[in-house]
């Protein structure tokens, strides 16, 4: 394992413990997270062992079932903490179409060797277009009223911008592998850096009303 992928592996450690120890109160939308930090970690691990200790030359696969795993996860997610009703329904008929496609993709158009660029592509644009929308409604709703001290806040941005570097980068990375792999290198860990950025802010996320209290202890 690379000391990008270290780096990695520790901040997800970090930030599923933030969300253990942190939230008392277990909302859907903690489970979602929770959950889907715990699919990271397995998935990464899965990763590692398949190619270190089981001698598999090619893994490709794994993500081929990670990808709508995820997603599902994130729009239960996204369901939950979204307000409007189409929206939320929307939401609902989204998962079994996308499951369906990642599974026609698999057969079909991307097989299980090869980079599922496409549902990786098509899971971001949805992803960052319901990021988008949420903070929108935020706004309009004033769902807080001091936005620093919103948890939500900060991981739907942290979700909004891993993903807009997740379309540019793993959207691409089968075209730079068949054109230059020390480039598709390159590029693969520069994207390491929207993974932290996701967690660094799914930390703040997690402990943000607690700064909000620390000057109030300090006066009495």
């Amino acid at each position: 394992m690379n000391i990008y992928s270290q780096v990695y592996l520790i901040l997800l450690l970090l930030t599923l413990v933030s969300y253990f120890t942190q939230f008392k109160k277990k909302d859907l939308y903690v489970k979602m997270l929770i959950s889907l930090m715990i699919l990271w970690l397995v998935t990464t691990l899965a990763a590692v062992y398949s190619t270190k200790y089981a001698g598999l030359k090619n893994n490709l696969f794994i993500f081929h079932i990670f990808t709508p795993l995820e997603y599902v996860l994130l729009a239960l997610f996204y369901r939950d903490i979204i307000v409007n009703k189409i929206v939320k329904k929307a939401i609902t008929w989204s998962i079994p179409i996308f499951i369906l496609l990642a599974i026609l993709f698999s057969l079909f158009i991307q097989k299980p060797d090869t980079s599922n660029s496409g549902m990786i592509t098509i899971e971001s644009v949805i992803i960052i277009f319901l990021s988008l929308f949420f903070l929108r409604e935020v706004l309009l709703l004033q769902h807080a009223t001091i936005l620093y001290r919103f948890p939500l806040f900060w991981i739907c941005v942290g979700i909004l911008f891993y993903f807009t570097g997740n379309l540019v980068i793993e959207g691409l990375l089968n075209y730079m592998i068949n054109h230059s792999m020390p480039l598709a290198r390159r590029v693969y860990h520069i994207g390491h850096v929207f993974k932290y950025l996701l967690f660094i802010l799914f930390i703040i996320g997690a402990y943000c009303n607690r700064f909000v209290l620390l000057p109030l202890n300090r006066n009495r």
